[in-house]
């Protein structure tokens, strides 16, 4: 291929005024399939969007975010100031470096031994009834991540941020972006819901602070409170930040793995018999549980719940031979790159043993369901510890009735989630 720039590469020229929107709203992956198909790795969505398949081109663009690239996204239009954009990253990776230094591995297992109450409260709460499983995870997931993040000031917090996501939901559903003033009730709704998180993590950074400060970290908030010259600004964006991004993205990655194991009696019965093999007296460290770990990573490669990601260009460059211009957008779909049969030795089929054995070990690149870079998700390593104990607690503790998972298809909307999930739990006798 020639490494001479060139200014866009070729794509679907679409209907008059609403170019590809139409199309791609009526159906998202099947859009993409059969635009990569015909045009390649690289094509043009519109005249301000590229979609990018090519890993080592998604792996430079993504490290290449917070300089010339950036992360930013709104569930509302509002107009891109690359000067703000990048103060705005600098502020947030400050505040990530010192709270990611400051927890300890003490911190971290008394979150994960707190978490274990939490999974098996969230449970027992519908024991034995039908349930949405998505749902459940969501209440699961919004106490787990309130917990890391506050400790004992977490009561009250999973609501708030369940309404939050709740009044982005239908507003990011749509590749339309209305503007914030718009006279609408979503939006106004959308403004509210913000307000209140902001408002509500802003009281509790309060009155943490005019505390005593303890002996020991119990939380992230009591981390970030113990850096010298982090802003109260940078303490509220971060745990924001890390609130409203595992709120949905584990309680999806849950349910698949709920999913899987319910259609897949065999990694069920691998799963649960290494749970069966630890001694119950304590929370396992992740490494006592390389079976579980790698159903977990499995179903991460397969089901990404974060299926398509993107990236805003802060100033003119390039991205392989392509050009860009300031605020132009560069997206990706883990969920193809992960399915791709050039990078995976049957793509579509599920194998935790792609994890296990070295041989086996994936193209460099091609496995990225928290990102890369930089602006990798900050919640990597907490998504990774709550996915695998809570998959460990399930076969260890509970049995699952599904009768009907099998007809449940995925739905590639903001999130990828298993459409009309539903089952039963059960002690485990």
């Amino acid at each position: 291929m020639s490494t001479k720039t060139s200014l866009r590469p070729p794509g679907p020229k679409g209907r008059l005024l609403v170019g590809n929107t139409v199309e791609y709203d009526r159906d998202r992956m099947g859009f993409l399939r059969r635009t990569s198909a015909e045009y390649g790795d690289v094509f043009s969505f519109d005249s301000r969007t590229i979609v990018v398949f090519e890993p080592d081109l998604v792996h430079e663009l993504l490290a290449r975010t917070n300089g010339d690239f950036s992360s930013e996204s709104s569930a509302v239009a509002t107009r891109f100031d690359a000067e703000r954009s990048a103060e705005d990253a600098e502020l947030w990776m400050a505040a990530r470096r010192a709270g990611w230094r400051g927890l300890n591995r003490a911190t971290a297992q008394a979150h994960a031994i707190r978490l274990g109450a939490l999974f098996e409260r969230t449970i027992e709460e519908t024991l034995g009834q039908p349930v949405d499983v998505l749902a459940m995870m969501k209440s699961f997931s919004g106490r787990a991540t309130a917990d890391f993040c506050l400790g004992p000031d977490a009561g009250g917090m999973p609501e708030v941020i369940a309404e939050n996501t709740a009044a982005i939901e239908p507003l990011s559903g749509s590749s339309q972006l209305f503007p914030a003033w718009l006279p609408s009730k979503r939006i106004a709704r959308f403004r509210r819901a913000r307000d209140h998180t902001l408002d509500s993590i802003t009281a509790r950074i309060r009155r943490r602070a005019a505390e005593p400060a303890p002996a020991e970290a119990r939380d992230l908030l009591d981390v970030l409170l113990a850096v010298p010259g982090l802003s109260e600004l940078q303490v509220q964006r971060l745990i924001r930040g890390i609130l409203l991004a595992a709120f949905g993205v584990p309680a999806a990655a849950m349910t698949w793995t709920v999913w899987t194991l319910t259609t897949r009696p065999d990694l069920w019965d691998r799963v649960a018999t290494e749970a069966s093999q630890w001694d119950g007296a304590s929370v396992p460290p992740l490494s006592a549980l390389p079976q579980t770990e790698a159903v977990v990573k499995e179903v991460l490669r397969l089901w990404p719940p974060t299926w398509l990601m993107g990236r805003i260009a802060l100033r003119p460059t390039t991205l392989g031979q392509w050009a860009l211009q300031p605020e132009d957008q560069v997206m990706f779909s883990p969920y193809l790159i992960h399915r791709d049969p050039r990078w995976w030795t049957d793509p579509d089929e599920m194998h935790p043993e792609r994890w296990l054995d070295p041989a086996m070990t994936p193209r460099r690149h091609s496995y990225l369901p928290f990102g890369a870079g930089p602006r990798v998700c900050v919640g990597t390593q907490l998504g990774m510890l709550q996915l695998t104990l809570a998959t460990f607690w399930l076969a260890r503790n509970y049995q699952v009735s599904a009768p009907a998972a099998a007809r449940s298809g995925p739905e590639f909307h903001n999130l990828l989630v298993p459409t009309g999930f539903t089952a039963s739990f059960q002690r485990s006798s």
